[in-house]
């Protein structure tokens, strides 16, 4: 690109206004075909079961602790979770956990061991047709201990004679019931001879890392209180091969106040001469009574941690290696939490929960250097896959707090597919859009919904004589879509794992004195996740008072699925809808991303951006004027909105955003009419905010609303092969809406940034119109 025509980025004109939306009544029950009398006997019946069992394990349990009546209700219809939530406190019971899909088993407790309230009121329903929520119930159960067993346990079960470690799940109870129960939970282990080694509770979850036999954990998965067991994860991270190279240049160190990247990974080599000048600090993290992870000793004895540290600093090593300069612009920071076991292999310190070791190495770095402000994730658990209505994982649910809380970026690789387990060559590309297994799906924590998640691309040669390559998917990147459905992965980077290794990406060796080389080749999604992370550092120090919101909105609003791609992806397309954009997003998401296009505005590719904050349940308005020669220049235009946002989460709630964002572009329609026609749209409802009487105006944008929605990281885009029917003399109009799902406080303002993007093939001067015609405009529209 000539940099004398790139431009800086425009201002998005905003109507400075709230507008409010009609409130809609509460929502029905759907009244049932069952036999109601039919359905009070069973379920008195299963009342009484219930505590019954529950009387017995208080007896069992009375030297101990003072269990909880912890049981799950099936919900048959689909049901407004605080509406619901509410019924069920009136009638006693408190809900801990529903289903992430709304109808299926909700996890509840009640106070009363005798249900009194919730049997009156079953009654009257049964008897008068009254509290018809229950129209929504059908059975009530107790959680059997199967049901807590996770996937490695249940693939490894424990031995006879084994003692070893555990991570427990217990219910996020309010604290004075979980610190009870934690008390009496220790003794009851302690007695056996187990130990609790490690706590983690946040606001979302309380976990457990115990030391543990085959007995203690039959007894644990009786408990009521326990709502999940399993063996420790075992990541995985990728090793290397060698490559050699020449000399080179090494400039100085960054600027002081530059952006810093978080490595939380086996630590780095901080005296690699193409580190060593970047590393801000580093530090192991050590953990209870551990001879493996010792504080003061955070160096890199596997060599993963420094190679993602590599293309963490310098993003495009090969094209430094090219250039022969190597100049450091941001800061590395390192947290050992990985080290090599006895064969060789990558892992973590069983005795401390991996959630609570990445809670203290986060909070360390975010505390002692306000610059750090990006998380590099290069590991994944490979057993926790998400798939259908899986809750969200606890180490993704944590990533998601802290990013929140903390104000920073988690970059995470979407996890590889392990090739032992699977021949590549024969299916490829096919199973990367296999729905009908978890097989290939991205690992925890990639599912988080606050991080960008990356996904690999490769080099491919596409033609028999010469050397033509293609950025295809890498064969190993694991694929969508994320928690709920979210686009996961967002990206899609180069990480190489291609079926001929000299496609493989050149990173740092940290080997470099052993084999007398400075760089070696990797591969996997752990390579490709850096990548983006560097991406973030350098747009951070270009606008280091921008909002985070937006930093990731430019990088999203550049990214652009490769038009090249392997059959039959390639007769695949986004704004062909359906199971076609579903396939390529959850593949590429929104594609490669190009920091050119983030940093700067062309002529004829032009950025308006804002960042904003607004109340839940309201309405900001966006009018934008195109020029005449974006309509009447032949050739191919587009127009893109991009919207980032950070609610909230909590995994304990059918919906797990707090608020949602959804975003509809105006064509031919006057702003008055638009703000009059929303402000009787209702709230509340899952179905696209759109009022239908200009349906027809609306500019459709792709992937549609009800996908964008489910995710924090939005963007649609609409491409015209042939002239647009839009009247320039009115503006296009975008509406921004905000809808409450659980925070129910009017205080609450929910920060978001927005980006219109708008873009001509042809070389015509759309920037300097754009940035005349909506300056002018929009003067005489706020003031009328």
């Amino acid at each position: 690109m000539n940099l004398a025509e790139t431009f800086e980025h425009l201002v998005l004109p905003f109507l400075s206004e709230d507008f409010s939306r009609k409130k809609r009544g509460g929502g029905g029950y759907k009244k049932t075909e069952r036999d109601e009398n039919q359905f009070y006997e069973a379920e008195l019946q299963a009342l009484e079961n219930t505590k019954q069992k529950f009387i017995k394990q208080k007896e069992r349990l009375k030297d101990y602790l003072d269990p909880n009546l912890i049981f799950k209700i099936n919900i048959n219809q689909s049901v407004s979770e605080n509406i619901f939530r509410n019924e069920l406190r009136r009638a006693g019971i408190e809900v801990i956990s529903p289903s992430p899909d709304k109808t299926g088993y909700w996890v509840v407790f009640a106070e009363d061991e005798e249900l009194s309230i919730f049997k009156e009121k079953l009654k009257e329903h049964c008897q008068n047709n009254r509290y018809k929520f229950f129209y929504a119930v059908g059975e009530i159960l107790d959680i059997p201990p199967e049901e807590k067993i996770g996937e490695r346990l249940q693939e490894e079960p424990f031995l006879d004679d084994e003692f070893s470690y555990l991570d427990v799940e217990i219910w996020r109870m309010e604290d004075s019931k979980l610190v009870d129960f934690l008390s009496g939970f220790n003794k009851l282990i302690n007695e056996k001879d187990g130990r609790i080694v490690d706590i983690l509770k946040t606001k979302n979850f309380c976990l457990l890392k115990i030391k543990t036999n085959k007995q203690i954990i039959d007894e644990i998965l009786e408990l009521r209180e326990v709502a999940h067991v399993d063996r420790p994860p075992k990541l995985r991270i990728e090793t290397s091969l060698n490559s050699d190279i020449g000399d080179f240049k090494i400039d100085e160190n960054p600027p002081g106040g530059a952006a810093g990247i978080l490595i939380v990974d086996s630590g780095i080599l901080s005296g690699h001469p193409l580190l060593s000048n970047a590393v801000g600090d580093e530090i192991a993290v050590p953990t209870i009574n551990s001879s493996h992870v010792l504080e003061g000793e955070p160096y890199d004895d596997i060599g993963h941690g420094t190679q993602v540290a590599g293309i963490a600093l310098y993003g495009d090593v090969e094209e430094c290696i090219n250039n022969q300069v190597f100049t450091p612009e941001l800061w590395i920071f390192s947290a050992k939490v990985m080290f090599k076991d006895e064969n060789g292999f990558s892992t973590y310190d069983e005795e401390e929960l991996l959630e609570h070791q990445l809670d203290k190495a986060v909070r360390y770095f975010i505390g002692n250097y306000p610059n750090c402000k990006i998380i590099n994730l290069s590991m994944g658990d490979s057993a926790k896959r998400m798939y259908n209505n899986k809750r969200q994982f606890n180490l993704a649910s944590l990533v998601d707090d802290l990013s929140k809380e903390l104000n920073v970026i988690f970059v995470i690789s979407s996890g590889n597919i392990d090739e032992d387990d699977f021949n590549f060559s024969d299916n490829y590309p096919d199973y990367l859009h296999d729905d009908s297994t978890d097989m290939f799906k991205i690992v925890d924590p990639a599912t988080s919904a606050l991080a960008l998640t990356v996904g690999a691309l490769s080099k491919y040669n596409t033609s028999r004589f010469f050397d033509i390559f293609a950025e295809y998917p890498s064969p190993i990147t694991r694929v969508g879509p994320g928690y709920r459905g979210m686009i996961k992965p967002e990206f899609v980077e180069n990480g190489g794992g291609g079926f001929d290794e000299k496609v493989d990406v050149i990173t740092i060796n940290p080997n470099w004195i052993k084999e007398g080389r400075l760089f070696t080749l990797v591969n996997g999604t752990s390579f490709s996740a850096p990548k983006v992370s560097h991406y973030i550092a350098k747009l951070i120090n270009k606008y280091p008072d921008r909002s985070l919101n937006l930093i990731k909105a430019l990088l999203i609003s550049s990214a652009s699925i490769p038009s090249e791609k392997p059959a039959p992806l390639s007769e695949m397309s986004i704004s062909k809808g359906g199971d076609n954009a579903k396939n390529l997003l959850n593949i590429y998401g929104y594609g490669k991303p190009d920091l050119n296009n983030a940093f700067y505005s062309e002529l004829n590719r032009v950025i308006l951006l804002r960042e904003n904050t607004i109340k839940l349940n309201k309405i900001h308005i966006y009018p934008v004027y195109l020029p005449d020669g974006f309509i009447e220049r032949q050739g191919n235009r587009s127009i893109s909105v991009t919207l980032v946002f950070d609610p909230p989460v909590n995994k304990n709630r059918v919906e797990y955003l707090g608020a949602t964002f959804e975003t509809h572009l105006f064509k031919n329609i006057g702003i008055e009419e638009v703000l009059k026609l929303y402000k009787s749209v209702p709230k509340d409802t899952e179905e696209e905010i759109i009022p239908e009487k200009i349906r027809q105006n609306e500019i459709k944008l792709y992937p549609g609303v009800s996908l964008r929605k489910k995710g924090v990281h939005h963007k649609g885009i609409k491409e015209f092969k042939k002239q647009p029917k839009i009247d320039t003399n009115q503006p296009l109009v975008l509406v921004v809406i905000c809808q409450d799902k659980w925070i129910q406080d009017e205080e609450y303002s929910q920060n978001y940034a927005v980006i219109v993007s708008i873009e001509h093939s042809e070389r015509i001067d759309l920037y300097n119109q754009i940035r005349l015609r909506n300056k002018e405009r929009v003067t005489i529209s706020l003031g009328a």
